[in-house]
C-alpha cells in the first residue's frame, strides 16, 4: 500500500506542476495574440487543464479499465463545479456576466444531457465516441472564430504574462506536454493498485481519487484566476473543462474502450449528481449572479453530500418505480 500511495503522491505532484506550466505557457501565447479572456478560459485553460483527465482516460481505456475512465469523467465534472468552482469563490467572488457565457453554459448543459442519454440508452460505443470528438472540434473552431478578439482592457497581470520571453513560454508548454502523460501514468497505476488493495471497484476509484487528483490543475488555475480577479478565465476554465471531459475524454474513451452499457454505479447515481451540478451552475450564470461565499458553501455541502451518497451506495434507479408502480397496483374498490 505504501508504494501505491507514493505513486499517487508523485502523480498528483507531477500533474499539478505540469498543468500549471502548460496553462501559464498557453496564457502567454494567447495574450500575445489578443484573445478574449473567456475564450482563453474555455479553450486554452479549460481544455489545457483537462489534459490529465484526457491522458488518464486514454491510459485506462487502452489498458482495459474503461470503468476507471468513465468514473474519472463523471467525477471530475462533479468536482469541477461543486469543489473547484466553490473554493476560489471563497477567496474572491466570481462574476458570471461575461460576453457569451450564457451560450457556453447552455452548451455545457446540452453536453451533460447528451452524456446521460447516450450512456443510459446506447452505451459509450465507438460511433458515439467519434460523434463526440467531431462535435468538440466543431465547437472549438466556432468558439475561436466567433469570440477571438479581446474586448477588455489588459490588466497588470495580463501585461506581465504578455511580456513572458518566447523561450520561457516554449519551455513552460514543453514541460506541461511532457509532464502530464508522466503524471497520468503514475496516477493510474497507483490508483488501480490502491483500489485492489482496498477492495474498492475501479469505478469508485475513478469517481473519487482520480477525479479529485486530475481536477487539481483546474483548481490551481481557478484559484490563481480568482486571486487575480479574472472571473472570465476562472469560470471559462470550469465550463471548458466540463465540455472537454464529456466530448474529448468521453469521445476518446468510447473509441478506445467502447462499452455497450455503463455500470449502474454511474447511471443510477453519479450521472444525476453531474446533471444537478451542471443545472445549478447554468442557472447561476443565466441569473448573472456572482459565485460568492454563500454559493461556494452550498456547492461544497452538495459535494460532501455526493461523497456521502457514493459511500452509502445511494441510487435513484428505483425512484420512478416508487412513484409509478404503487399507484398502478392500487386495488380497484368493489
Amino acid at each position: 500500500m505504501t508504494a501505491s500511495i507514493v505513486f499517487l503522491v508523485i502523480g498528483f505532484a507531477v500533474l499539478l506542476y505540469s498543468g500549471d506550466c502548460l496553462v501559464r505557457g498557453a496564457l502567454a501565447a494567447a495574450y500575445k495574440s489578443n484573445v478574449s479572456p473567456l475564450l482563453v478560459g474555455i479553450v486554452i485553460v479549460g481544455f489545457g487543464t483537462s489534459m490529465p483527465e484526457f491522458l488518464i482516460g486514454v491510459q485506462a481505456a487502452s489498458s482495459g479499465y474503461s470503468g476507471l475512465a468513465h468514473g474519472n469523467i463523471i467525477g471530475s465534472n462533479i468536482a469541477n463545479i461543486f469543489l473547484v468552482l466553490a473554493l476560489p469563490a471563497l477567496i474572491f467572488p466570481i462574476a458570471t456576466d461575461a460576453h457569451r457565457m450564457r451560450i457556453t453554459a447552455f452548451f455545457m448543459l446540452c453536453c451533460t444531457a447528451a452524456w446521460i442519454g447516450v450512456t443510459m440508452f446506447f452505451g459509450l460505443t465507438q460511433i458515439v465516441g467519434m460523434v463526440f470528438l467531431v462535435i468538440l472540434a466543431i465547437y472549438a473552431v466556432l468558439a475561436w472564430m466567433i469570440d477571438r478578439e479581446d474586448r477588455t482592457e489588459d490588466t497588470k497581470e495580463e501585461i506581465a504574462i504578455m511580456n513572458t520571453p518566447a523561450w520561457r513560454m516554449t519551455m513552460l508548454i514543453l514541460i506541461g506536454l511532457i509532464g502530464l502523460p508522466l503524471g497520468a501514468r503514475f496516477l493510474v497505476d497507483g490508483g488501480i493498485t490502491l483500489g485492489k488493495e482496498l477492495n474498492a471497484s475501479e469505478r469508485i476509484v475513478g469517481l473519487t481519487l482520480l477525479a479529485f487528483g486530475s481536477s487539481l490543475p483546474e483548481l490551481g488555475a481557478a484559484v490563481a484566476a480568482a486571486m487575480r480577479k479574472q472571473s472570465d478565465v476562472a469560470m471559462g476554465n470550469i465550463i471548458g473543462a466540463c465540455i472537454f471531459n464529456i466530448l474529448g475524454v468521453g469521445g476518446v474513451v468510447g473509441v478506445l474502450g467502447p462499452r455497450e452499457m455503463l455500470s449502474p454505479e454511474f447511471t443510477a447515481f453519479s450521472n444525476w449528481a453531474m446533471a444537478l451540478a451542471a443545472i445549478l451552475v447554468t442557472l447561476v450564470i443565466f441569473a448573472k449572479r456572482r459565485v460568492g461565499v454563500a454559493t461556494g458553501i452550498i456547492f461544497l455541502a452538495l459535494y460532501g453530500t455526493y461523497l456521502l451518497g457514493l459511500v452509502n451506495n445511494w441510487s435513484f434507479e428505483g425512484v420512478g418505480d416508487m412513484i409509478i408502480v404503487p399507484s398502478a397496483q392500487t386495488p380497484i374498490p368493489d
